[in-house]
Formats: C-alpha cells, structure tokens, sequence
C-alpha cells in the first residue's frame, strides 16, 4: 500500500488496473451481493410492514362488525400470526357460548401450541388456558383440568384457583386447600379474594383442630 502511494499517476492507474485485471470478478460479484443483499432487506421489511398492517386492518374490521368471515380469512391467510390467535379466542368464546365446547376446546389448543415455545411468560397462552380450564371445569373434565396445568411453569391466580376447584371435585381436599391458598396469595382483586375464602371455608374433608 506504501508503493501504491508513492508511486506516480501513471503507475498508480498501472496498478489499479492490473488488479482491476485480477479481481474484477469477485469485485463484481461482492458489489451485487451487497446491492441485492439491500434491496432483499428492503422488500422483506416492506412486504412485512404491508402484511402487518393489512392484518391489522382486517381484525380491526373483525372487531368493528363482528364477521366471522373476516375472522376465518385472518386464520385462513395469516395463520400464524398474533392477531389470529386474537380470532381463535374470540370465536372459542363465541362457540362455547354456543354450546359447541369440542369446537372452542380445538381453537383454544391451537393457541396454547402456537404459543408453547415462548420463554417468558406469555399472555396468549395464559388467557387460552384459562378459558379451556372454564370448558373444562365446565363439562366435569376435572383431571383434563389439572393436565392442563401440569405443563404451565407461571400459574396465575386464575389459574391456581381453578386447579383447586378440580382438586376439590376429585376429592382432593388438602391439595385444593393449598392450591387455594396459593391464588389467594397471587390475587390482588377484592371480590376473587372474598371468592376464594368462600371456597377455603366451603372445603370437605378437612379436620378442624
């Protein structure tokens, strides 16, 4: 590098040429690689802003009318993203309510799968939880209930409130008590507080001492 700039003008074009001779190729090929490594970013960055906001559109819509097709293009097109996790929870609740439990149990269970790989705790999965806990307490699938929760590290007040409501069911008095115990702990909400100590003082099974 040294020679190169001692050298005089002609040589230094001399020189510049000669590796220009050598390398052109793979200056060539670096220099489109970069441009089509940056037109690729700026597309997929593009293409992903359109689709999130086109999403976003059509469950803002959803949400307005309260279509269901809008709702099944969501799922259908952008299955995998969060705003069809958003319609699976909507329409799970639209078709308990229409007493199609096997229906809102299958979307409730895609959403807790979807979400089943996220390290920190996942609001998603702990409302889907929740509202397949409800179906099954529900439909008496007391041990589906405790299955449920066996696998889920952060169990919610909510959670552990309906963990002891199967204990109870099945029997399971002291562990429904701590369980109990452990959403009242958990809680910061008055009226599920008041709630729960009904349930702790309502227990069978339990020696008085």
């Amino acid at each position: 590098m040294a020679n190169f700039f001692s050298a005089s003008q002609e040589e230094q074009q001399e020189i510049l040429l000669s590796f220009w001779q050598r390398f052109k190729y793979l200056i060539i090929f670096a220099f489109v690689a970069i441009v089509l490594s940056i037109v690729g970013s700026d597309y997929i960055t593009s293409s992903s802003q359109e689709e999130d906001f086109e999403t976003a559109s059509l469950y803002q819509s959803y949400l307005e009318t309260d279509d269901q097709d809008a709702g099944k293009r969501i799922i259908d097109t952008y299955s995998d993203s969060v705003y069809a996790d958003f319609v699976r929870l909507n329409e799970a609740k639209r078709n308990f309510q229409n007493n199609d439990s096997s229906k809102a149990i299958e979307l409730l269970k895609t959403v807790i799968n979807n979400n089943a790989n996220a390290e920190e705790f996942n609001p998603l999965q702990a409302a889907a939880k929740i509202r397949l806990a409800k179906i099954y307490l529900d439909n008496q699938d007391f041990n589906e209930v405790l299955s449920l929760f066996e696998s889920t590290d952060q169990l919610t007040s909510t959670m552990l409130e309906q963990k002891a409501d199967a204990e109870n069911a099945l029997g399971q008095f002291n562990k429904a008590r701590a369980s109990y115990m452990l959403a009242l702990q958990n809680s910061t909400n008055q009226s599920s507080m008041a709630l729960i100590n009904m349930k702790i003082s309502d227990l069978e099974g339990e020696e008085i001492e």
